[in-house]
């Protein structure tokens, strides 16, 4: 059976053959394109619903930055270090930890080597200390700083539905007490390797830690940190010009590791929660996890994706029935297009009604930064005036607005 996209091509192609320089009507449908109704996905519900007072957005360059590891230096190699660069870009911007998984981001992937404003290779040891050996020998892993365009990575933030995490973000003062069975530590700046895993999950989360010096007064200061206790600590915090604290107890139980966190700003306790792992290192970086997602759950905000929904479109510059075969074929493939239906095809020229999931504006800009479709703008169309019940004509017309593209070559 011939499938609905090659149909449509097939009538294309037969009225431009005949049409000898008119416009060519393609069978429209006979009712426009019924969205289907909104329900929850994990998608659109990953993020919590902005706030009723709107959030100032705010770019942090940084962000758009991260480290992959690459697996050889081919360039279908680097490609795909690229598009886990893209990913974890995108849970950076988000306060995601999957954005891999949505549909929409999937289908972008390919897209990111265009996105890399700059890629930067270094080599280093495959662990902190430089230990891992194979025959003897120490194992060293390249890996790629990349850094994209901030512009298409929004628009694809837009597009997944995902809202945007600002990048005004604090960088909490880690107050850490740490028991292995010895008596309670208060980790400080010499002793980074402990918080190593809290450290780097805080990176992959997009949110930053600073850690004590560990001096005498901030030695002292155990009790507090065992006891959670932010108003006693908000002194020696407050000389690191900082208001923001992650307070954490880890200690040996019999499960593993065990850990309480406290999470404090403004003088005042957000929330506090209790972990157990028997890895260590899963307990500590645990710390990271739930703090980035609070501050990603207050603190995020839509961004403008445009309207969603039944668009009027219409595609220029096509010169050939393959070429209104690589339009369709692009739209009905791409991931922020629910369905396509062809409303009128003429030499030049191809009218479409498109069902977007996304918002319109996050459409244009992934347009923008892609090889198929230019945006154009937008504007106006007027449609015959719609007939009253009694078969008469209404004096208002049907204005309708059109978004306008070029297909590239």
């Amino acid at each position: 059976m011939m499938s609905r996209a090659k149909a449509r091509i097939l009538l294309i192609t037969l009225a431009l053959s005949c049409s000898a320089g008119l416009y060519a009507q393609v069978p429209a449908v006979k009712k426009p394109l019924t969205p289907p109704a909104k329900t929850a996905t994990a998608e659109t519900d990953a993020v919590s619903t902005p706030p009723a007072e709107p959030l100032r957005l705010v770019r942090n360059a940084e962000l758009y930055s991260t480290r992959v590891e690459l697996l050889s230096q081919g360039e279908s190699a680097k490609n795909a270090a690229y598009a886990r660069a893209l990913v974890q870009v995108i849970n950076q911007l988000t306060g995601q930890t999957n954005a891999g998984s949505n549909p929409v981001v999937r289908g972008a992937m390919a897209n990111a080597p265009k996105w890399v404003n700059n890629s930067q290779q270094s080599s280093g040891p495959s662990d902190s200390e430089g230990n891992t050996l194979v025959g003897g020998t120490p194992v060293f892993k390249a890996s790629l700083k990349v850094s994209f365009d901030p512009n298409p990575v929004d628009s694809l933030i837009a597009a997944a539905g995902y809202s945007y995490w600002t990048g005004e973000r604090p960088k909490p003062m880690l107050w850490l007490s740490l028991d292995d069975g010895r008596g309670p530590r208060l980790i400080t700046a010499k002793q980074l390797n402990v918080i190593k895993s809290l450290a780097d999950r805080g990176l992959q989360r997009g949110i930053r830690f600073l850690v004590p010096q560990g001096t005498p007064q901030e030695l002292a200061a155990i009790g507090a940190v065992n006891n959670l206790d932010g108003k006693a600590l908000m002194p020696l915090n407050a000389r690191y010009q900082n208001d923001t604290m992650l307070i954490g107890r880890i200690y040996r139980s019999v499960s593993g590791w065990s850990a309480w966190w406290s999470l404090w700003q403004d003088g005042a306790e957000l929330t506090r929660w209790p972990v157990t792992e028997p890895d260590a290192r899963k307990v500590i970086a645990s710390g990271a996890d739930n703090t980035a997602a609070f501050f990603a759950k207050r603190d995020s905000g839509r961004l403008n994706a445009g309207r969603s929904g039944i668009v009027m479109m219409e595609v220029v510059s096509i010169d050939s029935a393959n070429d209104y075969a690589r339009v369709i074929t692009f739209l009905e493939t791409h991931a922020s297009v629910r369905d396509v239906e062809v409303m009128m095809a003429a030499p030049g020229k191809l009218g479409l009604q498109v069902d977007l999931r996304s918002g319109v504006n996050a459409f244009r800009g992934l347009m923008r930064s892609g090889g198929t479709l230019q945006p154009l703008g937008s504007g106006t169309v007027s449609l015959p005036a719609p007939e009253s019940a009694d078969g008469a004509e209404t004096p208002l017309s049907n204005v309708q607005v059109i978004e306008r593209f070029m297909l590239k070559n």
